[in-house]
C-alpha cells in the first residue's frame, strides 16, 4: 500500500486534480508552491495555470507554504467520512494537529482551491 501524501501517492492524486473539473473552475490565479508533510517527509507540488505538478522532495524546492500532519491526521482527513475537526482544512488547523507553516497570506488566498485539492485527495482515498 503506498502511504499517503507519499510522492507516488501525489503523482496519482495530481492526475486527479487535473482532471477535475471543479478544480479548473476555482483555480484561476492560484500560483504557489506547496510541500505537503507527513511524519516529517515532505513533498513539493506546484500549482499553475490551473494544474498540479509534483516536483519531489520538498528540500529541493522553494516552497510558498506547507501543509504538515501526522499520517494518522491524514487518513482522517481524506477518510470518506471525515471525522469532527477533520472535515475541513481550517478546522484541521485550528483544532486539530495540521500546521500550516510558511506564508499564511498565499495559503489564505487560496483557500478555496486548496479545498478543493483535499477533496480530490479524498475521492484518491488513503
Amino acid at each position: 500500500m503506498t502511504q499517503v501524501l507519499s510522492e507516488t501517492w501525489l503523482r496519482d492524486a495530481a492526475d486527479a486534480v487535473n482532471d477535475d473539473d471543479a478544480f479548473a473552475k476555482v483555480s484561476d490565479g492560484f500560483e504557489a508552491t506547496v510541500a505537503f508533510g507527513v511524519d516529517g517527509e515532505d513533498t513539493a507540488a506546484v500549482f499553475e495555470d490551473g494544474e498540479m505538478r509534483v516536483l519531489g522532495d520538498a528540500q529541493f524546492a522553494s516552497w510558498d507554504f506547507a501543509l504538515r500532519a501526522p499520517a494518522a491526521t491524514w487518513r482522517k482527513m481524506l477518510a470518506e467520512t471525515p471525522p469532527p475537526r477533520h472535515h475541513d482544512l481550517v478546522g484541521a488547523w485550528l483544532q486539530a494537529d495540521l500546521t500550516l507553516e510558511g506564508d499564511l497570506r498565499t495559503a489564505l488566498r487560496h483557500l478555496q482551491p486548496l479545498k478543493r485539492v483535499l477533496s480530490v485527495f479524498r475521492e484518491v482515498g488513503a
